[in-house]
């Protein structure tokens, strides 16, 4: 019946003209202008050297004005740091030009604060040295690559942070990309993943020898720390290209202290998560609002995945009966994200695709190919938007994928990489629905936690007995680094409680909450005003 619902609301909204677009491309009003210059040809060998499957974006507000900024990776092309001049407009930042790399391909980026002093640090992933960036506040960045110990060389894709010990300190996991510079490697030891251990003195560790060996020498495209057994420690999931060492994807269970240093167990085939995949992207989320995590994940030529999530340490592969597999036998899909475009309080999922054939007409691999938002049915499925609703083009080659609410109305937006050519802006018009409430929730840890409180989960129960579940996160998809505020769709419900599960085990329980709200949360005290 809900599919038959939105099936209507889809028809009437194409009988109307293209103001009624449900995202619209805002780039040149907002001034994004950034490009992306790219390489990657299958029939010139000479060229594999520079051959660099890498797109980014993050956005955190890295001056605490109150508005999410951009950064945006260039590849073969300077990096760019946008300041959100609050307006609907950015600017380029005064501080960009440390962090363009001119001379350095860059991929992905992540936002977090590593050093816990309440400013939020940059981590850029490149074709060679990754680099660290302390966010110093009004004096800038500094790069502390170096004397952190984080400038792991490779071909690096994705990164994300998350506290796997429980010291209050961010650690850090990253992906690289086997190709290096050929795909018929003989020799892996420039392109394995890395774990680091925050040490909270401004240093990190290479403590990847906890996890196996062959276990990280897959092709590493995505990466999320995630809690999926729901036992107040952070796990990993590593999504893999089956193209140079097929190991599929692996899922890292975080079981805490007693070994040399610590735990970690290969989990991923009796949980049914070692899917064997051209793997790029990965989305994480409860789509199914029963208060655990899923996975969503991308692939080349054959359908994508859905895990679904069984809540008993398994997951099976809901794609197909959900709807999302999307396989023509010509596209690649790259970055995905799961977010509540609409504010019904259930996720809808983005999927950034490319082709294999000349359909539209772009050069190469990434032919040009529609991406698709799918909306979520409420029961389990998902009905696709069609493509004219949400770009106001043809087609284009789509990889990267980031999401936020840049203009602070209460609706998520999200930021594409074109392959190479440059960045999009697309801002949520809400023209979708007649439901509008919503809560956007930015966390603070103390009592022992990070100040960026990463694994924390936050329930939102409506005055209708929905429970809605979110984890905080940084890092995931594809070179992407999504806002860090935690956005609510709440449909037409008012907010019954919110209940914050801090990975200490404390759990916050607040009431009489208002909608359309910008909340505060930090220990036991929560601040909301209608404006940020």
């Amino acid at each position: 019946m809900y599919a038959i619902h939105s099936l209507l609301i889809v028809l009437l909204l194409l009988m109307n003209d293209s103001d009624d677009l449900v995202f619209r491309d805002v780039s040149i009003d907002a001034g994004i202008t950034a490009s992306h210059r790219a390489v990657w040809d299958e029939s010139a060998p000479e060229l594999y050297p520079q051959g660099y499957l890498a797109a980014g974006s993050a956005w955190t507000d890295y001056d605490n004005d109150g508005w999410v900024d951009l950064f945006v990776t260039g590849n073969l092309d300077p990096n760019v740091l946008y300041h959100n001049n609050q307006d609907g407009t950015f600017s380029v930042s005064e501080f960009s030009d440390l962090l363009s790399l001119p001379e350095i391909p860059s991929g992905g980026a992540v936002w977090a604060d590593y050093d816990n002093d309440g400013w939020r640090d940059l981590y850029v992933l490149n074709m060679g040295a990754n680099r660290l960036y302390r966010n110093l506040g009004e004096s800038g960045f500094k790069d502390v690559t170096v004397e952190a110990g984080v400038g792991d060389v490779g071909k690096g894709t994705t990164a994300a942070w998350g506290d796997y010990n429980n010291d209050s300190y961010l650690d850090l996991y990253v992906t690289n990309w086997s190709c290096t510079p050929a795909c018929n490697l003989v020799d892996f030891a420039d392109s394995r993943d890395v774990l680091y251990r925050n040490n909270g003195d401004g240093t990190f560790t290479d403590v990847s020898e906890l996890l196996s060996y062959e276990k990280r020498l897959g092709a590493g495209f995505s990466v999320s720390f995630v809690d999926y057994d729901s036992d107040l420690d952070l796990d990993i999931y590593v999504v893999n290209d089956k193209a140079v060492n097929p190991i599929g994807n692996v899922l890292w269970r975080n079981d805490g202290a007693g070994c040399v240093e610590w735990c970690w167990t290969d989990v991923s085939e009796e949980t049914n998560t070692d899917n064997v995949v051209h793997g790029m992207g990965l989305a994480v989320g409860d789509y199914d609002n029963d208060s655990d995590m899923d996975f969503y994940f991308s692939n080349m030529v054959r359908e994508m995945v859905l895990l679904e999530n069984s809540g008993d340490g398994t997951f099976e592969n809901k794609a197909r009966e959900a709807g999302v597999h999307y396989v023509t036998g010509d596209s690649v899909g790259w970055g995905t994200a799961f977010l509540d475009f609409n504010n019904d309080g259930w996720l809808d999922l983005y999927l950034a695709a490319t082709g294999l054939s000349p359909i539209y007409g772009k050069a190469g691999m990434h032919f040009a190919y529609p991406d698709v938002l799918y909306h979520n049915n409420h029961d389990g499925t998902f009905t696709p938007i069609p493509a004219e609703l949400f770009s106001s083009e043809d087609p284009l080659a789509t990889m990267g994928l980031s999401t936020a609410d840049f203009n602070n109305d209460g609706w998520i937006d999200y930021a594409l990489t074109i392959w190479d050519e440059g960045h999009r802006l697309y801002q949520n018009t809400g023209r979708y629905t007649s439901t509008s409430n919503w809560l956007a929730v930015t966390l603070v840890g103390d009592n022992n936690l990070p100040r960026d409180p990463l694994g924390t989960r936050v329930t939102v129960t409506t005055n209708d007995g929905i429970e809605i579940t979110r984890e905080l996160k940084s890092g995931s998809s594809l070179g992407a680094g999504n806002d860090l505020t935690i956005h609510f769709g709440l449909g037409n419900s008012e907010i019954d409680t919110i209940a914050i599960h801090w990975l200490n085990g404390i759990v916050d329980t607040y009431t009489n909450i208002q909608i359309n709200q910008f909340c505060v949360v930090s220990a036991d005290m929560i601040l909301c005003s209608q404006s940020t």
